[in-house]
């Protein structure tokens, strides 16, 4: 069980690294919450996994799981809803360790 929670942070790990390269490569400066890097500013007691700049904007990156929403649809809508008004960028990671799009009906509760 071990082995699996350090693959799961390590897919994390390389899915912040990937994201932050592909921001760089858009010309945004890049803090990110990985060992190498430089780490955001806590906003509040919260340490986003990514922080980015580009001219006036700001970008707050979260990488996460389904495991995250528990198989709660309304809590994905309700986290969505709060990324879309306040421009913050949250991925899902699959069991593979790959960033994917999930709509809130992938959420059933059991």
């Amino acid at each position: 069980m071990r082995k699996k929670k350090t693959d799961e942070l390590k897919d994390h790990d390389q899915s912040i690294r990937t994201l932050a390269n592909e921001l760089k490569k858009e010309k945004w400066e890049v803090k990110a919450n990985v060992e190498g890097a430089e780490k955001p500013s806590k906003i509040g007691a919260f340490t986003p996994d990514i922080l980015a700049r580009k001219g006036g904007l700001k970008r707050i990156c979260e990488i996460l799981t389904k495991k995250d929403f528990e198989g709660d649809k309304q809590r994905y809508i309700e986290f969505k809803a709060y990324c879309d008004e306040y421009d913050f960028h949250f991925y899902v990671l699959d069991k593979n360790g790959k960033r994917q799009k999930i709509e809130p009906d992938a959420f059933v509760k059991k």
